[in-house]
């Protein structure tokens, strides 16, 4: 399955991912998990059978959302399907740079 078929609009001529969050089964997403972490544009809704059972919100989407009003309206619905606020991913942004920076390999010293 390539990414066109799995994030792009069903119209021909328009290359920009189709509104509203792309849905997923839970072996689907196993199955091109590459895939919907490089290319996915907009939110994804991962079901089992008919029930949702897990979000999953693109760097890309959440990026994009101030210049594009279909990533904004697609991330505020899937943040309040999940039940977090804007402002729980801006901490969660903040805590992981402040641990990627004490993690950093610093070049060892001379003995």
């Amino acid at each position: 399955m390539n990414r066109r078929k799995l994030f792009e609009s069903v119209v021909a001529q328009d290359p920009s991912p189709g509104e509203g969050p792309a849905y997923v089964s839970v072996q689907n997403l196993r199955q091109h998990l590459a895939e919907f972490l490089l290319y996915a544009g907009r939110p994804v809704v991962i079901m089992r059978g008919r029930s949702e059972v897990g979000y999953f919100l693109p760097a890309r989407c959440w990026r994009q959302r101030e210049d594009d009003p279909v990533a904004a309206a697609a991330t505020r619905e899937m943040l309040a399907a999940a039940g977090y606020q804007p402002e729980d991913v801006d901490r969660s942004e903040r805590e992981y740079a402040r641990m990627r920076e004490r993690t950093i390999i610093h070049p060892r010293h001379p003995r």
